[in-house]
């Protein structure tokens, strides 16, 4: 064990300044993965209310989300940039996650209404994932 910490200093290397050259030769397009473990309002007690405004000729109405909660894995999001066609030039690629998974993930009443803070007088369902999903394939992105 003591062996592990008198390495550990030797292997621990500080960080080297470039000059403009070398730093003009570094390409960043090794890219993100991004992996999550996302866990909304799991708590049994758990009470509330997500609520988005729309203004449409002068009226506002709110879309209601009653009870968001749940767990969301997701694994394997990347995005990079890469080379896209000749008349487009460099594009961002956003490869889709190998894996989504989900528990209890969703909400329990979904409404429209003039007040966001009265209770929901008409539900238009509720949604409830439970399991997983393999993705395959990716989205370019460019500016046109």
């Amino acid at each position: 064990m003591l062996a592990i910490f008198l390495l550990l200093p030797s292997a621990a290397q500080a960080a080297n300044a470039l000059s403009d050259e070398e730093l003009g030769g570094v390409a960043g397009r090794g890219g993100i993965v991004l992996n999550a473990h996302l866990e909304l309002n799991t708590a049994a007690t758990s009470d509330n209310r997500v609520s988005l405004g729309f203004r449409v000729a002068g009226n506002t109405s709110y879309l209601l989300l009653h009870k968001l909660s749940g767990t969301l894995d997701l694994l394997g999001l990347t995005l990079q940039a890469v080379a896209g066609p000749a008349e487009i030039g460099d594009v961002i690629q956003l490869t889709l996650p190998t894996f989504v998974g989900f528990k209890d993930f969703g909400v329990k009443a979904i409404g429209v209404q003039s007040d966001p803070l009265a209770p929901i007088a008409a539900s238009l369902g509720q949604i409830q994932l439970n399991g997983s999903v393999q993705m395959q394939g990716q989205v370019l992105l460019w500016a046109k």
